[in-house]
C-alpha cells in the first residue's frame, strides 16, 4: 500500500429508479432511494477514493457505518456521493462521506471505515480462494 493521501476524495452518482428503491431493498414501502443502496453509493465513492493508492493484491473492506438519510430521493433524482479520507492509521481508513440529489440538497452524510486487505488472504479467510 501506497502512503493514502488526506484529503484525497472522490464522487459517485446514480439516478433513482426500480432498481434502487427501499421497495426492492426491502427496506421500505416506497419507491424513494432505499437507505442500503445510499451506503452502497458512498461506499462505491470510498473504493474509488483510495483505488490508486492501492497494490494490485490489495482491496479494502468495510468494517463501519455511521449514515443519517435525511431526505428522500424519488424516482429520476440524481444522486451523487462524495467520498473524502478524513483519517488513515496503519490499514484503517476513515471516510467523511455526504450524498446530494440533484438540487443540491443534502440527503445524506456520515462516516465510513475501511480496511486495507489483501484479496486472496482475505478470501481465505472467507473460506473460498475465488476473487
Amino acid at each position: 500500500m501506497k502512503e493514502i493521501i488526506i484529503g484525497s476524495s472522490a464522487e459517485t452518482t446514480t439516478i433513482v429508479n426500480s432498481t434502487n428503491t427501499a421497495i426492492t431493498a426491502g427496506s421500505g414501502s416506497l419507491p424513494v432511494l432505499g437507505t442500503p443502496f445510499l451506503i452502497a453509493l458512498m461506499e462505491k465513492a470510498t473504493c474509488n477514493a483510495v483505488f490508486n493508492f492501492l497494490e494490485d493484491d490489495e482491496t479494502t473492506v468495510g468494517t463501519n457505518v455511521s449514515i443519517s438519510h435525511i431526505k428522500a430521493s424519488g424516482i429520476g433524482m440524481v444522486i451523487s456521493a462524495k467520498a473524502t479520507v478524513a483519517e488513515c492509521s496503519g490499514r484503517r481508513i476513515a471516510f467523511d462521506v455526504s450524498a446530494a440529489d440533484s438540487s443540491g440538497d443534502i440527503i445524506g452524510k456520515g462516516t465510513i471505515e475501511r480496511f486495507v486487505v489483501n484479496e486472496n488472504k482475505f478470501m481465505k479467510k472467507a473460506g473460498t480462494n475465488e476473487v
